[in-house]
């Protein structure tokens, strides 16, 4: 797998450059164990002081899933996740991928501010990918997941539906153009288009690195303009915008009415 930053050449203007995922980050700062155990220490302290508050108040994450997440926060972020010390080590240095101060902040945003974790480390493990993420870039749903079953089920169905271009409108992360081009297999194109500049570059970003540009191009401008030049070409279209009601926003837990909602 190859972890370039991708090469914006399919749109007519370069987008914003995409976040580089925590994990995919070189640890290139060091903090010495006892620091490491002190921010571990205050990080689990405020998981816990949550306790069911936020699952009572509109079904968000509650302290047992707040842990199972710093845990996946310190699996991103240190190079040797081992959080121990004794009197002999507690000043030995850990190499990690964000500087000590970052992560006191990152998990103050998910506590108080109720980041989503998946923006607060930058990726997402959707179906057997990580996808790089970020405000902007909707973080693929389940939802998502049954539109590639259903293209899946359709081509296995009707092997004439693989041949030709596919389009995918709306693309988010690139998740639904990735993995629609790994179920048609070979050399078959999916055209993925998205209006929204940090969202098409994250799908670059997420494309490339799973070695699929030369199988899915992204464009970035107004869904249906964008594909006049294919309108012969195309044998399958697939999307998944957003679909809640705007009256229905402040329903949602904090992590989507707040943060992962496409204007």
């Amino acid at each position: 797998m190859q972890l370039r930053r991708p090469a914006f050449c399919s749109a007519a203007t370069a987008p914003p450059k995409p976040q580089t995922p925590l994990h995919l980050r070189p640890p290139a700062f060091r903090a010495t164990l006892s620091d490491l155990n002190r921010w571990h220490a205050w990080a689990k302290t405020q998981a816990s002081f949550v306790g069911s508050t936020f699952s009572a108040l509109d079904g968000g994450p509650d302290s047992f899933l707040l842990h199972r997440e710093l845990n996946w926060l310190v699996e991103d972020a240190v190079e040797h996740p081992a959080l121990h010390s004794t009197e002999s080590n507690a000043e030995a240095e850990v190499a990690i991928r964000a500087r000590l101060e970052e992560m006191y902040e990152l998990w103050r945003q998910r506590i108080e501010e109720r980041r989503p974790f998946q923006y607060v480390v930058g990726c997402e493990h959707w179906r057997d990918v990580i996808l790089s993420v970020e405000e902007g870039v909707l973080i693929p749903c389940p939802e998502t997941e049954a539109v590639v079953d259903l293209v899946d089920h359709a081509v296995k169905a009707d092997s004439e539906l693989r041949e030709g271009l596919w389009a995918n409108l709306g693309i988010g992360s690139g998740a639904l153009a990735i993995a629609v081009a790994r179920v048609l297999g070979g050399g078959r194109r999916v055209l993925a288009v998205d209006l929204i500049p940090v969202a098409a570059a994250g799908a670059h970003y997420n494309v490339e690195r799973y070695c699929l540009e030369g199988r899915v191009s992204v464009r970035l401008g107004s869904w249906f303009d964008l594909l006049k030049d294919v309108e012969g070409e195309l044998n399958g279209v697939v999307s998944n915008p957003p679909y809640i009601p705007s009256k229905d926003i402040h329903s949602l837990q904090v992590e989507v009415s707040r943060h992962d909602i496409s204007d």
